[in-house]
């Protein structure tokens, strides 16, 4: 596909369907790689879209949507045949469901997907744009969006309020609502009642965390060695040694997964703590710091706020079952053995918190 400069457009947030309109008929025009032209509808509040390519000429009905929900997708799907959804951004979640349900789709990022008899388009975005919707988040894995994620993962069978969510996340109103409007219109959650949220598919959001978490981004990892001893000895240690000195503790990793499922015994102990100790306590613990290897990981975690979402196993404190999965993400040591075992434990981020 032909990248030239037209494709590059200033970034910019869309706040009303007038500007999605202006900005896609102005994108069509500079569009390198396809030929499109509007035709009279049938319908006088339908525009009729016209591709051209191969010599043949493929027409849809065009919907716009600022923020497409699965549910809209649903609908449309089921009430047009040739339809096709523009929008200011595509979400891999939302294409996905488009590509599901056949529905032909493109943003102003120069995405396209297009599935007709004899034809596939699937067109990635273009460097250098970057349009969405101005209420859409722009990550919800990052900062205190990421809480608001992560407390709603700590029991996926109960329902949830935003009033509750933003008293656990320090988070504001404003953010838990716009969080809580965007996991509903990816269909991650659903509304039960008129204040209560439960989940829909936590499977699903749980996937796209990982594919969009970086571990080394959001945490200092730091690494120890010393005397040879089991691993529950070892966290028994370090536990014992942040209780006394009133230090926040979370275990995670291989260990926390084998608290959980019993499948992959750890040979490493892995912990978040708010800072790493001093050397005086180092040497307290009969440990070391080392550049690879070692008995001990120590995450010192840019948000603190994972140290906020835990669970008590065996009187320990470990992270939350979606944070212990993200946290083994290409750790190694049949790590994704664990993580597989633990995703399919009937009480899966389920535990009551």
């Amino acid at each position: 596909m032909n990248t030239s400069d037209s494709s590059k457009l200033p970034s910019r947030a869309i706040r009303y369907e007038s500007e999605l309109i202006a900005n896609f008929r102005e994108w069509l025009s500079q569009d390198p790689d396809l030929q499109w032209a509007f035709e009279p509808g049938e319908h006088a509040t339908k525009e009729t879209l016209r591709l051209e390519i191969d010599g043949r000429h493929l027409r849809f009905q065009v919907h716009y949507s600022l923020k497409p929900s699965i549910s809209w997708l649903d609908h449309i799907n089921n009430q047009e045949d040739n339809a096709l959804v523009v929008a200011p951004n595509l979400t891999p979640r939302i294409l996905q469901h488009c590509k599901q349900l056949g529905i032909p789709s493109l943003d102003l990022n120069g995405r396209v997907w297009i599935r007709a008899p004899g034809v596939l388009i699937d067109r990635q975005a273009f460097p250098g744009r970057s349009f969405s919707y101005e209420l859409e988040p722009r990550n919800i894995f990052t900062g205190k969006s990421e809480r608001i994620v992560r407390t709603l993962l700590t029991n996926v069978k109960r329902e949830w309020t935003q009033a509750e969510v933003t008293r656990r996340t320090d988070a504001s109103a404003g953010l838990v609502s716009r969080i809580f409007s965007h996991l509903v219109s990816l269909g991650y959650i659903e509304k039960t009642k008129a204040r209560e949220f439960r989940f829909a598919d936590h499977q699903g959001l749980i996937d796209d965390w990982l594919k969009a978490d970086v571990l080394r981004i959001r945490v200092s990892l730091v690494r120890y060695t010393g005397l040879a001893e089991s691993p529950e000895t070892l966290a028994q240690k370090i536990h014992r040694w942040a209780k006394t000195e009133g230090v926040k503790i979370a275990f995670t990793q291989w260990i926390a997964a084998w608290w959980r499922v019993r499948y992959t015994e750890p040979v490493i102990v892995s912990a978040y703590l708010e800072s790493p100790p001093d050397s005086e306590t180092l040497e307290k613990l009969g440990l070391r710091p080392v550049n690879e290897g070692g008995i001990l990981w120590l995450l010192i975690p840019k948000d603190p706020g994972v140290l906020h979402s835990t669970h008590t196993i065996h009187d320990y404190p470990v992270v939350t079952d979606a944070q212990i999965c993200l946290d083994l993400q290409n750790a190694g040591l049949r790590a994704s053995d664990a993580v597989e075992a633990l995703r399919n434990a009937p009480d899966f981020c389920a535990r009551p918190s």
